[in-house]
């Protein structure tokens, strides 16, 4: 149902010079960014003239005190402010500077990079490693060059640990001896410490640093290492199938420890992915979903978030992937063209443990109902192809677009879910923007299909939505809410939504829109009986998650959470949470899959190929198949742990062979020692003196060794069935700031 609200709402609106860049609010100001350097204030007017007279690249706004905005120019001029604008400071830099980032614990330190050129002939020049790094530690006053040849470095202090000084940085770079190498430093480099050799480049999160590396001298694939928060070894990571090489990883989410990583095996196709989850050390990895997809411009992967534990993904029909890798096998060049036909969704609610389809709505947006049988389920649009269309979500609310069938296709509705994402509702026609506002219950949404002049917002969840006029038509890119204020921007006179390239930003005849919508002026009154939830007279009630098949038990615990009624137009001032937390017995949905097990038919643990056990003495601890999820705090009840297994006569052996066992596993060493890559050893020219039936047995293996090493290089270099094209070095990239997904890749 749609109504029209009768109410005078004055929206704040300004026409920009170009399409809009940036936006930061600071306290109760708001600075905005266009494409052409100009910055405007609080919608409304430019800044003031003494610093209007030069363009801005773009805002810095410092984590350790908000208050602090850095306006980096375009030249050799840039200034801060300290009080969110009241006053501002100029300061004067190497106009080549770039890449500027703040220091999150020091508001007036901050790096940036600068290139330079050098001789191509020598080691020591290498493409991507032609930057020097400047730290500056008085809000820009004075630079100062700290490391030479590098190719990215960021301030490591992402948490506040004491052991960890503000000032420490993290860089990959090449050394003075042509090494390329990950390091951090406590005092700008003027000592530091070596974290990995042979490394292409690293991302930080907040409990753990990966680093790429080469996977060995046969490979052309990379590997990637990861560093726990507290340590200083890299350990590699163990995927289930030792034998795949890996080209992309797209780190997704970190939660209790573990990580969710989307890892490309095929060297031309980097955008099919295999979804992979890690135990609470952040290295052993068992697999969670196959063929995820990802996107070729940005690396993103269709891969959002939505409550604890519940995550939504696009794959490639399996069946239909099988059928394009056979096509592939033939050189048939459309058979990735007819893979995008045949994308789905998939949700979880075991945080990755099972995956299963999304259910359809019953009724559509005029309350019909809507005919989907058989396999038909929902699917959305990721951030992959439609990054202002995906899913977004916020508390148990989550908002999508898609469409209801048995593959996600081109006519689109608009949905929403206030469960979870276990249950949806399609609450409008086509494609449109959207955003929530944080605890209030006011939805936002403006169509994404043509130019638009109106806004449509709902307090009821979409039951019903209500609608303001705007003094201006355009195409609107994004819609933000922030401090009790959704705003809208976007591009005026472009003639054709959606197409207008990167390079028209510039263009005069594109002009920027902003529109301002406060929330306050859309108040109808605050939600009553926060203390009486489930009562008529209240807007509250009781709500709990669940999983697909409805167990309210979820890791290993049963929430009770405060919602307002959908039926309540009301605007709630409180935030949701949960009132009561119960501890279940473990259950099944308990344990995800061990490392080299996955998921059958049947949805049981089943071992991806033949594990044989370790050489034992006595008894071992055998792995059923399965692993209690991180995080997932049930008791009693089910158990599909390792269980102590009496070894077999021919895993036993003596402690002696045992120590020998051990002590030959890298992964066993407890200190990092610098790498050295795997090596072919050559046989000795000469042999001892021995007896003739040594001399025969040595002969015989140094002619199995020559053997090998022909065939070889005959493979490698002769033959022209497995000659491939010279590998590039790897770079990695890291998508915008605001997205948690961030890459590892080949060019």
């Amino acid at each position: 149902m749609l109504t029209l609200l009768l109410l005078q709402v004055v929206l704040s609106q300004k026409i920009l010079d170009s399409p809009l860049e940036q936006v930061v609010w600071c306290k109760q100001e708001t600075f905005i960014l266009t494409a052409k350097g100009m910055l405007y204030k609080n919608f409304t007017s430019e800044m003031p003239k003494f610093i209007s007279n030069f363009t801005i690249r773009e805002i810095l706004q410092s984590e350790a005190d908000a208050q602090v905005v850095y306006f980096i120019g375009d030249f050799d001029t840039s200034y801060v402010s300290q009080n969110c604008g009241k006053t501002y400071t100029k300061f004067k830099h190497d106009k080549t500077l770039h890449d500027f980032k703040l220091n999150s614990l020091e508001a007036h330190s901050l790096m940036a990079f600068k290139d330079f050129r050098c001789n191509s002939s020598t080691t020591l020049c290498k493409d991507k490693y032609k930057k020097q790094i400047y730290v500056s530690n008085d809000y820009g006053a004075n630079w100062r060059m700290v490391l030479n040849r590098t190719r990215d470095a960021i301030w490591d202090k992402l948490i506040e640990l004491p052991e960890i000084p503000d000032s420490r940085i993290v860089a990959s770079y090449l050394n003075d001896q042509g090494l390329l190498q990950v390091s951090y430093s406590d005092d700008y480099f003027n000592t530091f410490k070596l974290l990995r050799n042979n490394s292409y480049g690293f991302y930080q999160t907040k409990e753990y640093l990966f680093i790429l590396i080469d996977a060995d001298s046969f490979s052309k694939g990379y590997d990637l290492e990861v560093i726990k928060q507290g340590t200083l070894n890299p350990v590699e990571l163990v995927l289930p199938v030792e034998d795949h090489q890996k080209y992309t990883f797209t780190v997704l989410d970190t939660v209790n420890g573990s990580i969710f990583i989307s890892i490309s095996h095929i060297e031309d196709m980097p955008k099919i992915m295999n979804i992979y989850l890690s135990d609470s050390t952040g290295t052993k990895y068992t697999l969670s979903l196959m063929n995820n997809v990802r996107s070729l411009d940005t690396g993103n992967c269709d891969f959002e978030p939505i409550i604890r534990g519940t995550y939504i993904a696009n794959i490639y029909d399996n069946s239909e992937f099988e059928k394009f890798k056979m096509r592939r096998s033939t050189k048939n060049t459309d058979g990735i063209k007819r893979l995008e036909n045949y994308k789905q969704t998939r949700i979880t609610f075991e945080q990755g443990g099972e995956w299963h389809a999304l259910k359809a709505p019953k009724y559509d947006y005029k309350g019909q109902p809507i005919q989907c049988n058989g396999d038909c389920s929902l699917h959305l649009l990721g951030r992959s192809e439609a990054p202002r269309n995906r899913i977004i979500s916020h508390s148990y609310i989550a908002i999508g677009t898609g469409n209801t069938g048995i593959y996600l296709g081109n006519e689109y509705k608009t949905y929403l879910s206030r469960d979870g994402g276990h249950t949806w509702f399609e609450i409008l026609d086509g494609m449109h923007i959207y955003d929530i506002a944080e605890n209030t219950g006011v939805i936002v949404f403006v169509s994404d299909e043509e130019q638009a002049n109106e806004i449509l917002y709902t307090w009821d969840e979409g039951l019903t939505f209500q609608k303001i006029k705007m003094n201006v038509t355009f195409d609107i890119t994004n819609v933000v809410y922030k401090n009790g204020k959704f705003l809208f921007h976007g591009i005026q006179d472009s003639k054709t939504l959606g197409v207008a390239k990167e390079d028209d930003f510039t263009s005069n005849a594109l002009k920027g829109v902003v529109v301002s919508l406060d929330i306050n002026q859309i108040m109808v009154r605050e939600c009553q009986g926060f203390d009486r939830p489930g009562e008529q007279d209240s807007d509250y009630e009781f709500w709990y998650p669940s999983n697909y098949a409805g167990d309210k038990c979820l890791f290993g615990q049963k929430e009770k959470y405060i919602r307002r009624k959908r039926s309540s137009q009301c605007y709630n001032k409180q935030p949701n949470l949960p009132v009561q937390t119960e501890n279940c017995p473990c259950t099944k949905a308990d344990w995800e899959c061990d490392v080299g097990y996955k998921r059958d038919i049947y949805s049981n643990c089943v071992p991806m190929k033949e594990i044989k056990p370790k050489a034992c003495k006595g008894t071992y601890l055998k792995s059923q198949g399965y692993r209690k999820i991180s995080g997932d705090e049930c008791q009693d009840g089910v158990y599909l742990g390792p269980i102590e297994t009496k070894c077999s006569e021919e895993d036993q052996v003596t402690q002696k062979d045992n120590i020998n066992i051990k002590q030959g596993r890298v992964s066993d060493i407890p200190t990092y020692t610098e790498p050295v890559k795997p090596q072919i050893n050559k046989p000795k020219t000469t042999i001892e003196k021995q007896t003739d039936g040594g001399i025969k047995y040595s002969y015989l293996i140094i002619g199995f060794i020559c053997l090998g090493l022909t065939y070889l290089i005959k493979k490698k270099y002769f033959d022209v069935k497995y000659q491939t094209k010279k590998r590039q070095p790897a770079y990695y990239y890291p998508v915008k700031s605001q997205e948690k997904q961030r890459l590892f890749g080949e060019p």
